[in-house]
């Protein structure tokens, strides 16, 4: 198993214990940790508890959260205490790198709090640089003043629309991952889209189904984005 290192990173609310952005604890084995004087939350620590024992682990799996996720929230809706688990580096079995093997692939990932829903990310999709005009991948619902975002493919780990095809026009890239569609064997009978349950996929002027395919691994809304909302990584990316 790896040592871990949580760290305060943040304080989106109000901590009366307090805890304050730079207070952290180790884990080692079986063992947490305090520097001298150091305290952590209870209440948060329950909350911590199972996410660091498999944090400690070296986890390679394309469908499962855990290796992406190294952010976790106080349960207290006041307090929103952020803390950042960070595995250290050159301890325990698989080190650091389980991020950024090829098991786990990249996704498309839209911060609803830095989204300003101005569009360029869509205007980007449909004209990529070095590729031919098209219908956008991504786009912004209607009407303005709904809390919504950018809506684009979540490359499913386990996609229900590839699944839902019965002419099997749907399959993954083997490298990006990203949903492919081969037009010939595409029927537009709108399986896939009615399986979508984020409502992600599009449909053309012949019923087809329009996906993001991440621009073969450089997604255009990612470079155009003027605020940072768009991410084309894991999810320890944002924040």
């Amino acid at each position: 198993m790896r040592d871990i290192k949580v760290v305060v990173e943040e304080i989106r609310g109000f901590c009366d214990l307090p805890m304050r952005p730079g207070d952290f604890f180790t884990v080692s084995g079986g063992k947490l940790h305090l520097p001298d004087d150091g305290h952590i939350c209870l209440w948060a620590l329950g909350a911590m508890l199972p996410l660091l024992q498999l944090k400690q682990r070296d986890i390679r799996e394309e469908n499962d959260w855990v290796p992406t996720t190294d952010r976790i929230s106080c349960p207290d809706p006041n307090g929103r205490v952020i803390f950042h688990i960070q595995p250290q580096p050159g301890v325990g079995e698989g080190d650091d790198d389980e991020l950024t093997s090829p098991e786990l692939p990249r996704r498309l990932i839209i911060d609803e709090e830095r989204c300003r829903r101005c569009g360029t990310c869509a205007q980007a999709c449909a004209a990529p640089a070095g590729r031919p005009k098209r219908q956008p991948r991504i786009w912004v619902d209607e009407p303005e003043d709904a809390p919504v975002v950018p809506v684009a493919c979540r490359q499913c780990g386990n996609a229900p629309c590839i699944e839902a095809c019965p002419n099997g026009a749907l399959s993954k890239d083997p490298v990006t991952k990203a949903v492919l569609l081969d037009a010939e064997r595409c029927t537009g009978c709108g399986h896939c889209r009615s399986q979508c349950r984020f409502q992600a996929i599009g449909a053309d002027d012949a019923g087809r189904p329009v996906i993001c395919d991440l621009c073969e691994g450089a997604p255009a809304c990612v470079q155009v984005c003027p605020h940072g909302a768009i991410i084309y990584g894991f999810g320890r990316e944002l924040g």
